[in-house]
């Protein structure tokens, strides 16, 4: 059998089976991997960019009301790492290089510790810059099952992500150390009244079973570009409110899996970066 034909997308092109005569269909081929790219950056004019993304934050009421719901949130206590996943490319993008000006905003705020970030679409010079900014790559593609600490609160920010890495990433915790966890993300208000009950229960379950004991304030889209933290609410999960749950609510099975969806990218779809 010859190799199906694809597109510069990567498509496979098949033609309907009713009429020959239709134009080629697209459907994603499942064999393809996404690899490394090496492209070149200036990496001191990306970073010249991002400082002035982060000035812009910095005079914004947007960046005001994200410090003081997170504030709100802590108390007393005080963050002891930060994990960012899903910025995109950096060097590149306006809407993914705003979205690392606020994650840098919180690592100056909060002082934690550490600050991870990953996405596995970085390029090699992208994460030379994070370096460059205090931030720690994180090398390998983990769908989202990172580990928060049990040490005091982690600050998780996943802007604009797939709803399975932020289902993936409470599977990962799932249990009572979820109360050391504020995670700012899509909305999952937006996503409960936007999907259906049965549908969202299969496909991202973690999700669905956490968020009546979740504690979400929506952030009000106040910043100049309004597609860059639209849909995103602060989340807290709550000692008071995990300790009414049983045993039996924190059961978990094997790490989710997900069919039909072309906007998560897997482990088995990229290859581990060359830092």
């Amino acid at each position: 059998m010859s190799k199906p034909e694809l597109d510069s997308d990567g498509f496979q092109k098949v033609k309907s089976k009713r009429n020959s005569k239709n134009k080629p269909t697209k459907i994603p081929n499942r064999e393809i991997k996404f690899e490394k790219q090496d492209i070149s950056i200036d990496v001191d004019k990306a970073i010249q960019r991002i400082h002035c993304a982060v000035e812009d934050l910095q005079n914004s009421i947007y960046l005001e009301d994200v410090i003081k719901s997170v504030s709100s949130f802590l108390q007393d206590r005080k963050v002891v790492e930060i994990v960012c996943l899903g910025l995109g490319h950096v060097a590149e993008c306006n809407i993914s290089r705003h979205q690392l000006a606020l994650l840098l905003c919180l690592k100056e705020h909060c002082n934690p510790i550490k600050v991870l970030v990953h996405d596995p679409i970085f390029y090699k010079e992208e994460c030379t810059l994070l370096h460059k900014l205090g931030l720690k790559v994180i090398p390998i593609n983990n769908e989202g099952s990172y580990v928060i600490s049990d040490k005091g609160p982690t600050l998780v920010y996943f802007p604009h992500c797939p709803k399975q890495l932020t289902n993936n990433f409470l599977w990962s915790n799932w249990g009572p150390n979820l109360e050391n966890c504020i995670l700012i993300c899509n909305s999952f208000s937006s996503l409960i009244d936007n999907q259906p009950s049965r549908i969202l229960s299969k496909t991202v379950p973690y999700i669905y079973k956490i968020y009546p004991h979740t504690t979400e304030e929506s952030l009000k889209n106040s910043f100049k570009y309004t597609d860059i933290f639209n849909d995103t609410s602060i989340h807290q999960f709550c000692k008071a409110k995990l300790e009414k749950l049983d045993s039996d609510f924190w059961t978990k099975g094997d790490k989710p899996t997900y069919e039909n969806t072309e906007e998560f990218i897997t482990s088995l779809m990229v290859q581990k970066l060359n830092i």
